[in-house]
């Protein structure tokens, strides 16, 4: 036997030995770190406050942790023998899984939106383009594979159960610290988050937004660009704060989780949005869908003991929401974006299949928000486009539906319906808002994707530091 040889995607981020109780606690590199990084970013700075220099809106900072994911995902994919060879695998065990790779349906959908976004800045390239159009083409695909980096990472990196919980734990942090700057900030208690997080030597890439107010109620946006950013961010770590609540290994874990959903909830109203509200009650619909009947109920009572005591507290926002709903019509942000459709329509008529390319169309160089992922995906992409955004959705969820219906433990179920309840989240979000202009919501989508494209989780330690070669 020769001496044991390290190999180089073993030293970037694989665990040492890890604990044989079935926690994955373990001594080496935490795989969960960077992108846990990237989701603490992500929530806590703010998407057009970025790094001073040329980089503009790639110089987020969430970002640029993303790329550097994208980088290490890479140089393991190429230099981990576990990730190249493909005969003869070894079998695999609880410390050494087969090395042949693996492509789940997530991994798919992920492949392709990384194939679609290239095809795409090729057709905007194709055309005659201004200036202004040629970057925004060249943002947009930078952007794009900045946001699947931290995917790929987790799919190719992260094994363990309580590497998959420490993720999450970064998501529920994420949402329930943004949901107490909300509160601090509407009670006068805290300045504009804006201003905090600049005081660290960042910069706005854009105006940052005025405060904004629907149906005489200011909309809190927590730490978050944008009221419906921070809104759908609290709604997706929702899920994440329930499965914790009932799984987290620790009853610390599970008080601190317990708080965390109660802050979420609480925060979601504030930003008196539509997209929030509507998020909270699907993420919530079907992360309990796979609880027992008498948990069901309990969750359901409390939901409308819950409502009756918001109302009672806050009865000038409960009725801010209310209005959101009943009072659409009334709404210049519903007229704004109906006003779109024509505009939409005339350009899907000219360029139906691919659309006039990625980044090209952006209120930099003429276009507008229009405020709806589709649309947008459709003017950009065209048809084509929009068939592989659908799969970047689809194909996850088939897998996180099939990994909830097959998984013998109750913890692995629960997380697989909690995967499910987020994309059901981000889903609805692409319908009433720009979804990708909230780094919120696609750094956790991406991982959620990650995560469904990893191989079912491991409880103790995977992907030894050391491997011997005989």
């Amino acid at each position: 036997m020769t001496a044991p040889t390290t190999t180089p995607a073993g030293v970037i981020a694989a665990p040492g030995t890890g604990a044989a109780d079935g926690t994955g606690a373990d001594a080496g590199p935490r795989t969960w770190a960077l992108p846990g990084a990237v989701i603490l970013l992500a929530f806590l700075v703010p998407g057009n406050i970025v790094l001073p220099g040329p980089l503009k809106s790639n110089g987020a900072p969430a970002n640029l942790v993303s790329l550097v994911c994208l980088g290490l995902a890479v140089a393991g994919l190429f230099l981990d023998r576990r990730w190249t060879r493909r005969a003869a695998p070894a079998p695999a065990t609880a410390e050494a899984p087969t090395g042949s790779l693996r492509l789940p349906a997530a991994g798919v959908g992920l492949l392709l939106y990384l194939a679609g976004a290239v095809v795409l800045y090729g057709v905007a390239l194709a055309g005659p383009l201004t200036r202004d159009e040629t970057a925004g083409a060249l943002r947009s695909l930078v952007s794009v594979f900045g946001a699947a980096g931290v995917a790929l990472y987790v799919w190719a990196l992260v094994r363990t159960r309580a590497d998959r919980h420490r993720l999450a734990a970064c998501i529920v942090a994420g949402g329930a610290f943004s949901a107490v700057v909300s509160m601090l900030g509407l009670v006068g208690l805290l300045p504009g988050w804006v201003d905090v997080v600049r005081g660290l030597g960042l910069v706005e890439n854009t105006r940052t937004l005025r405060e904004v107010v629907r149906f005489d109620v200011l909309r809190s946006r927590g730490t978050a660009e944008h009221p419906i950013e921070y809104s759908v961010g609290l709604a997706l770590a929702l899920p994440f704060a329930l499965h914790l609540a009932r799984h987290s290994l620790t009853r610390s874990g599970r008080v601190l989780a317990v708080l965390a959903t109660v802050l979420i909830v609480v925060g979601i109203p504030l930003a008196v949005s539509r997209s929030g509200v509507l998020g909270l009650a699907v993420g919530l619909a079907v992360a309990v869908s796979a609880w027992r009947p008498a948990e069901k109920l309990g969750v359901l009572l409390v939901a409308v003991l819950g409502s009756v005591a918001a109302w009672l507290a806050f009865p000038t926002t409960i009725a801010a929401v209310v209005d959101a709903f009943t009072l659409a019509q009334e709404d210049n942000s519903v007229t704004g974006r109906l006003d779109d459709y024509a505009v939409v329509d005339e350009l899907f008529r000219e360029h139906p299949w691919l659309g006039l390319g990625a980044g090209v169309y952006r209120p930099e160089t003429g276009g507008v928000f229009l405020d709806n992922t589709w649309l947008g995906t459709l003017v950009g992409g065209g048809i084509v486009g929009c068939v592989v955004l659908a799969l970047l959705f689809l194909l996850p969820a088939a897998q996180a539906w099939d990994a909830g219906v097959v998984a013998e433990d109750e913890v692995d179920r629960s997380f697989s319906r909690t995967l499910l309840a987020a994309l059901a989240v981000v889903l609805l979000t692409t319908a009433t808002s720009d979804m990708f202009s909230f780094q919120q919501a696609t750094v956790v989508l991406m991982v959620v994707v990650g995560l469904l494209a990893a191989p079912p989780p491991i409880p103790g330690a995977v992907r030894p530091l050391v491997t011997e070669t005989r």
